[in-house]
């Protein structure tokens, strides 16, 4: 990897990236609203079980937000190299935005999953259930088997974010001293030690110390989340395959291959050690390269202005997807009050509780998500403004109505404030009222940086 010394000083909002987070976040919610084990016993089971199929590797999306994360949170540092200024990060307002942009949706939310877990089964107080909020409330309820997943399923990712973002501080100190390569390599070998730490601990205790819910687990797919912003900015420059889709999905494919198979090789073998340890790096490398080839793609468009309907649909979906991942389970909890049992399940999922998921994400992000983002002070981007003068008046053109419906939506949703990277600084905005749509980078993450 070797550095560039010219890099633009604006670029168009990375609608792909938003679209990337809606696909992730609505893949997440296929994979748990759908009940494979729910298959009709007629000629309609082929097509239900290869839906099924598909559905079943959609877990993965979750390595995609840990790439996209580590994109969003070192966006600051990325773009203040590219200016030829010395980076600084001060923890403590990090830190501060950190807290105040995700902090209390997420202790909505849980408050939500404990009154509702009261109302429908009973919540006896117990030593346990003080124990576990605690954790839950600390975000440290991932380094429990017995914590991880009780209160809700995926709240251990979030803690992970959390635990990452706090070893930010010492991958820059690494990436700063001895550069990208050495930083990529420590990372891997965080998660081989944490692998033999969670076993030595298992050993001469017994007690469960998780390895896939550990941060130290996910670094390096993290890490190359904060490689890829800096190659967008051009402080480096990476090799072409970087940026291959046909070497993204046989990487992803290679790893779900070996996960498929992992149950089947004996736990106490090199092999599947071996196996084990690859499968989410794997997944890592692969979604890197996605992301690397969405950046790509949103060069074409900006010059077209023009932006395909699907990442139009799914860009409006992330601008609200941290809280749909957040407020996903309560809502397919209670998707038994309004779903057909006279239907096939997998039709229940995409015609009752996918939309009413949606709808009630929706809800929660104006309520209870968009009052604790960070507001943008008003600067002048006249520059910025004056080069896309169409794109900021109407946005992204299209001849359908649903676009531009969508382009709509997606303007109001960020009406009344310009909303920021917590770890950013404010930075230009477009005149107009509309004009939103003709933000920075910086403004390429503003609603979940830490959505996984």
């Amino acid at each position: 990897m070797s550095t560039r010394s010219s890099v633009p000083s604006n670029s168009m909002r990375l609608r792909g990236l938003d679209a990337l987070r809606g696909i992730a976040c609505f893949a997440i919610v296929l994979y748990h609203a759908t009940d494979r084990q729910a298959v009709p016993a007629n000629l309609l089971q082929y097509p239900v079980r290869a839906v099924h199929f598909v559905i079943s590797q959609t877990y993965i999306s979750v390595f995609l937000f840990f790439v996209i994360s580590g994109f969003c949170i070192h966006l600051q540092w990325a773009r203040a190299r590219a200016r030829g200024e010395e980076p600084k990060i001060p923890f403590g307002a990090f830190w501060k935005r950190r807290i105040r942009r995700l902090y209390p949706p997420y202790a909505i939310a849980l408050a939500l999953y404990l009154v509702l877990s009261a109302i429908t089964v009973g919540l006896p107080i117990t030593r346990f259930l003080i124990y576990d909020v605690g954790m839950h409330l600390l975000m440290l309820h991932n380094l429990d088997s017995q914590t991880a997943y009780s209160i809700n399923g995926i709240f251990w990712t979030l803690a992970i974010e959390e635990q990452l973002y706090l070893a930010y501080f010492l991958l820059l100190f690494i990436r700063g001293r001895w550069g990208w390569t050495v930083t990529l390599l420590v990372c891997l070998f965080a998660r081989a030690g944490w692998m033999f730490f969670s076993h030595l601990v298992w050993v001469k205790t017994g007690f469960g110390l998780p390895v896939p819910e550990a941060a130290a687990s996910h670094w390096f797919t993290w890490a190359l989340g904060a490689l890829a912003v800096e190659a967008v900015y051009g402080v480096v420059e990476l090799p072409r395959w970087t940026r291959d889709l046909r070497v993204a999905t046989v990487v992803i494919t290679i790893a779900s291959i070996i996960s498929a198979y992992l149950p089947s090789i004996s736990k106490d073998t090199p092999l599947h050690d071996a196996c084990w340890f690859l499968i989410h790096p794997l997944w890592g490398i692969g979604f890197f390269i996605v992301v690397n080839r969405i950046v790509i793609a949103e060069q074409g468009w900006t010059r077209q202005l023009r932006l395909p309907s699907l990442i139009s649909m799914f860009a409006t979906l992330g601008l609200f997807s941290y809280s749909m991942y957040l407020t996903h389970e309560l809502t397919i909890m209670q998707s038994w009050r309004w779903s057909n049992s006279a239907y096939l399940q997998v039709v229940n999922v995409f015609i009752a509780i996918v939309p009413a998921t949606i709808f009630f994400a929706w809800v929660f992000f104006w309520f209870c998500e968009k009052p604790f983002m960070v507001r943008r002070g008003a600067t002048d981007s006249k520059p910025a403004a004056a080069a896309i003068p169409k794109l900021a008046k109407e946005g992204f053109p299209s001849r359908a109505f649903p676009t531009s419906f969508r382009t709509r939506l997606y303007a109001r949703l960020r009406r009344g404030a310009r909303i920021s990277a917590p770890d950013t600084e404010p930075t230009t905005s477009a005149v107009g009222p509309t004009a939103r749509l003709a933000n920075t980078y910086s403004d390429s993450i503003a609603v979940a940086d830490g959505q996984n």
